[in-house]
């Protein structure tokens, strides 16, 4: 009989709205692992810690006491919501073997032409967390893809194999986060066919819009954009950005999509004699249409297109990407047994498992690459 183990994962996205808790269980080893959410929960950051977040990834510059601060506030806040998923999960808890933890990542470089490595940097102490749980805490897991030649992820990849992969069925994964990713899974896939990376702005941007226009902190269901009307001239000026012309793999961070991208969002909009209505649509559109376009570009199109992510709450966005995907069927991950916020997290406690056994959980995102890497590292309390 296959062991069985409860492992917690913990994640802080793009998004920098609050951090995500799920409790794992599971069964058997290395890609043998069947894994089962036991409990989810996510809690909010507090205000204060979301704007100093937030001015982070949007690429504004504070002293480092201020960063120092920052990662130690993060590690408190994702051990609180860890501790606080387990009291109520009570009984259900158990014994849990570890705990991953994603961090925070504030900035990313991509790999250097000349020694084929990037960097990172990724706050949210590991030490802090293992201390206020009293586990061991993997982490650094996108640190170890760079040093293995990759992009810096999306490290989720090779989780999104084990979890989704089917003999038949070819899938796609689309998490709308505060970046948009995508997990290409082909039928009868191998770890090395999963494609994967970050196609652009996801709800970073629409939350940037509902803050600024309605003071909220998100378009929750999408009401915002579908008030208004998309301007296709804007829209094609949007699309024209850089990093859409890019090929795949490809990784982007919130700062690219600050407050110098928003400057000169509102600047094209006023030239474009767009109303506040229309820039939330047009946004809106934007990600949907990228999402599509990148379904659209895969060797072949999938049969499944799995929704994931705080984003797919906003009803206009997620009825938008159906459509634009259609005739692969669109689902929510609720359809697989985990929760619509739960699947990172979900991810974090599945590497940790596979850190604590050394297993390459690894989906390396160059075309081409053969070799994998054990990702993260591990700090005991």
């Amino acid at each position: 009989m296959a062991r069985e183990r409860l492992f917690l994962g913990l994640a802080s996205g793009p998004a920098a709205d609050g951090v995500d808790a799920a409790l794992v269980r599971v069964r058997g080893e290395r890609e043998a692992m069947a894994v089962e959410q036991v409990g989810e929960l996510h809690r909010m950051l507090p205000e204060g810690e979301r704007s100093r977040l937030r001015a982070f990834l949007g690429g504004h510059a504070e002293p480092p006491s201020v960063l120092a601060e920052l990662d130690r506030d993060l590690a408190i806040a994702a051990a609180a919501t860890g501790d606080a998923l387990l009291r109520e999960l009570g009984g259900k808890a158990g014994d849990v073997q570890a705990v991953g933890w994603s961090g925070q990542t504030i900035a990313l470089q991509a790999p250097d032409v000349s020694n084929h490595l990037g960097g990172c940097l990724t706050i949210g102490s590991p030490s802090v967390v293992a201390e206020r749980l009293g586990r061991p805490v993997a982490s650094g897991f996108v640190a170890s893809d760079l040093a293995a030649g990759g992009c810096g992820g999306p490290v989720e990849a090779w989780c999104d194999w084990l979890l989704f992969r089917d003999e038949r069925l070819s899938r796609v994964v689309l998490h709308l986060g505060g970046i948009l990713g995508l997990t290409f899974i082909p039928a009868d896939a191998d770890p090395l066919d999963v494609r994967a990376w970050d196609v652009g702005p996801g709800t970073i941007l629409l939350d940037a819009m509902a803050h600024k226009f309605h003071h909220r902190m998100h378009d929750t269901d999408g009401s915002f954009a579908a008030g208004g009307r998309v301007c296709p001239s804007l829209l094609n000026e949007l699309q024209a950005h850089a990093y859409f012309q890019v090929e795949p793999p490809k990784r982007t961070c919130p700062a690219e999509w600050g407050k110098t991208y928003l400057w000169r969002l509102m600047q094209m909009a006023g030239n474009h004699k767009t109303d506040e209505a229309g820039i939330i649509a047009t946004a809106t559109e934007l990600v949907a249409d990228s999402a599509a376009r990148a379904v659209a570009g895969l060797t072949e199109r999938p049969h499944e297109v799995i929704l994931t992510g705080g984003g797919t709450l906003n009803i206009h966005l997620a009825g938008r990407i159906r459509k634009k995907v259609s005739p692969s069927s669109t689902y929510t991950i609720e359809r697989y047994g985990y929760g619509l916020r739960a699947k990172q997290a979900v991810c974090m406690a599945v590497l940790a498992a596979a850190r604590l056994d050394a297993f390459p959980a690894h989906s390396p995102p160059a075309t081409g690459a053969t070799s994998k890497a054990v990702l993260g590292s591990i700090t005991r309390p």
